[in-house]
This record gives structure tokens, sequence and C-alpha cells, in this order.
């Protein structure tokens, strides 16, 4: 019992590094915005009304927002030419 928690902690903690790692964080909110359109599109392919329902529209404006929101953040932090 106390080697799965200590493994659970090790594994939270290494979580928590690569959330907290400014090299990792464009990838994971990368990967985060890609499984929010993969999940919109799948539940829009298995659900019957042929028209997206409130829950796939909010996954895919989830999904723009944070494109839109890692654009941004890399165009302001992007080396300025000619100064």
């Amino acid at each position: 019992m106390r080697g799965a928690v200590e493994g659970v902690r090790r594994d939270a903690a290494a979580a928590v590094r690569i959330l907290t790692d400014p090299g990792a964080r464009p990838a994971v909110l990368y990967l985060l915005a890609l499984l929010a359109a993969a999940a919109s599109f799948v539940l829009f392919l298995v659900g019957n009304s042929g028209t997206p329902d409130g829950v796939e529209f909010g996954l895919l404006m989830g999904s723009f927002g944070v494109v839109l929101y890692m654009s941004l953040r890399q165009a302001g932090t992007a080396p300025r030419r000619g100064r």
C-alpha cells in the first residue's frame, strides 16, 4: 500500500513539473486544444441530431480559445526586428 501511495505522489509531482515547465507549456496547451476538438468531432459523429449541440459547440470554442491564447502569447514574446 505504501509503495502505491508513493508512486501516485511521484506521478503527481512529475505531472506538476510538466505543467509548470515553460518549455512544455505550449505543447500541453496545443494537446488540450486538439483533444477538445477531437472530442467535439466524435460527439458530433455519435450524436443523432445532425447539428452540433451546445456541448460540441462549447468544446470547439474552447479549442479555438486555447489556440488563440497561445498564438497571442507567442506573438507577444517574439523577438523584435530592427531594434
